[in-house]
């Protein structure tokens, strides 16, 4: 027998096992639709949280243009890729989340698929936020299910072929995209653990303040030891800090909530101000939106991870004179000392 159609039969074994794992890594179904929730069907208390969770991960600074309607999207991000540009994370049933069903909203925090089924862009942070809790992220989607409905279609990204094909996607998440939920680490206090839990989660400060590798991707290896994001660079906020001040809880508190510290020099900045709450018209401050990542600073730089975080300049270079940031995505900004 000739061993020709051996082969051939191999061959195509192979090319049909290759489509089939392919079609496997790629596609992902979609979620029905549902019927926006009224806001009513959530409790005061639950969106409260949500909203305070909404202001550790950033959601409105990347979500919002300048002088435009909150978490309507639209802001570009520029990658060595191209651009990405942020979606519309309002309750709109047409061009937003408002069909989105929790479990969908789910999907797309901790492993960045949307509710049809298409891979997003890790310019969304999910390989961080796939360590928020399901219980966070309840609330979050409460908060951001009362928000005011705004109809602004998505903006194109602006990514050269393949880069601008959904599929190449699941092909870097196969490569670095690891998900689950934050373990905490049995040796480390309450604390030290609630502070990770934020630091690696919704706040994904390691998104800016981690160099990354050829392909984007973190470089693990060198968390927290600066990195380069949109024309600007994030200080390292590890023991290779360039602060010549060891920084003190009270000194970390202080910068993260007003931007100044007198040893530290004045920081850049991170203005997290909400639209006002349609439902109850209340305008939330800046210091009372930075409550939680200064206790994220008291607990996970309370003991002897605070060379970790000596630095704070997460929020700081995320946000040097917002509007200027949102709209030329470059901050000019001092070193602390």
């Amino acid at each position: 027998m000739s061993k020709a159609p051996i082969i051939a039969g191999i061959a195509a074994a192979l090319v049909i096992g290759a489509a089939i794992a392919a079609f496997a890594i790629v596609w992902r179904p979609a979620i029905s639709p549902i019927e926006p929730p009224v806001p009513q069907a959530f409790k005061p208390e639950l969106v409260k949280r949500g909203r305070e969770l909404a202001a550790i991960g950033n959601c409105n600074n990347c979500h919002t243009l300048r002088g435009g309607k909150a978490f309507a999207g639209g802001l570009g991000v520029p990658t060595p890729f191209g651009s990405v540009y942020s979606s519309n994370i309002t309750p709109d049933p047409d061009t937003g989340i408002g069909r989105w069903s929790e479990e969908a909203f789910r999907r797309a925090m901790h492993s960045g698929v949307d509710r049809a089924g298409r891979h997003l862009y890790p310019t969304f942070p999910y390989d961080h936020f796939t360590n928020v809790t399901d219980e966070d992220d309840h609330a979050l989607y409460a908060f951001l299910m009362t928000r005011q409905p705004v109809h602004a279609p998505a903006r194109a990204n602006d990514l050269a072929f393949p880069l601008n094909q959904r599929f190449v996607v699941a092909g870097w998440k196969l490569l670095f995209f690891r998900r689950g939920t934050y373990q905490a680490e049995p040796a480390q206090s309450a604390n030290w653990n609630r502070g990770a839990y934020l630091v690696e989660g919704l706040a994904h400060c390691g998104a800016c303040h981690t160099p990354r590798n050829a392909l984007g991707a973190e470089e693990v290896s060198a968390s927290f030891s600066g990195g380069d994001v949109d024309n600007w660079h994030a200080y390292a906020i590890n023991a290779r800090s360039p602060s010549r001040v060891p920084w003190t809880g009270q000194a970390l508190a202080r910068y993260l909530r007003r931007g100044f510290d007198p040893d530290h020099v004045v920081a850049a900045v991170h203005r997290i101000e909400q639209e006002p709450d349609d439902h109850d018209g209340e305008r939330h401050e800046p210091e009372s939106m930075h409550r939680a990542p200064a206790d994220a600073r008291d607990r996970y730089a309370s003991d002897e991870r605070t060379a970790a975080l000596r630095d704070p300049q997460w929020p700081a270079d995320r946000g040097s004179r917002a509007d200027e940031v949102r709209q030329k995505r470059h901050v000019g900004d001092v070193p602390p000392v």
